[in-house]
């Protein structure tokens, strides 16, 4: 049976009102309409981790998937990315910020592939609402260094992804992942040229 996601706070007790006329409120009920313990509000990405390993939101047995684990990370890696492009692009202006919002762009893109592919081996979907501070950049030349050899970094980690993974399709997605950093290397690089 498909695991059912839990509905905003908002939006339950509609949904139990709507029940309540089609079924009634009876113990022979197959569906529950309150979350389980500890669902309520935002999860957090250990409680997604320990959900999509089988153990339900408190985290009692079993161990975790580590892909999951790896997702979640990785989602949380774009995210910060894009955080640093957009800055980056609004202080750089022109021509080189035309070129940093477009790779920002790049980034949040990498990130809804990473959930999406996190949505699918869980079933549950995953976007962080906080991803940190945004760090701060002395020297945009600097920025722009430490960010080229993050690609590299991220490049080569998704490609390694990709050689140890069963699944064709996430294999896939890693290796187009890598190709995308490498792009956003060259691009980085041309910038610095100019």
């Amino acid at each position: 049976m498909e695991e059912m996601i839990p509905c905003a706070p908002e939006h339950q007790a509609v949904f139990r009102r709507v029940w309540a006329r089609v079924m009634g409120e009876g113990a022979d009920c197959p569906i529950q309409t309150d979350p389980p313990d500890g669902m309520e509000g935002d999860l957090s990405c250990r409680q997604l981790e320990r959900m999509a390993a089988g153990q339900g939101a408190g985290g009692a047995g079993g161990g975790e998937d580590p892909r999951t684990a790896r997702l979640c990370g990785q989602i949380r890696g774009a995210l910060e990315g894009w955080r640093c492009y957009r800055m980056l692009a609004r202080r750089a202006g022109g021509g080189a910020g035309a070129a940093l919002a477009a790779l920002a762009a790049g980034q949040y893109r990498q990130g809804r592939r990473l959930a999406a592919a996190y949505f699918l081996l869980t079933g549950v979907r995953y976007w962080p609402d906080r991803i940190g501070p945004v760090p701060v950049v002395p020297s945009l030349w600097g920025a722009l260094r430490q960010l080229y050899q993050r690609e590299m970094r991220e490049a080569g980690e998704f490609l390694a992804c990709a050689e140890e993974l069963r699944d064709a399709e996430l294999a896939q997605l890693y290796r187009e992942l890598a190709a995308d950093c490498q792009g956003r290397c060259r691009r980085l690089r041309a910038l610095l040229e100019k």
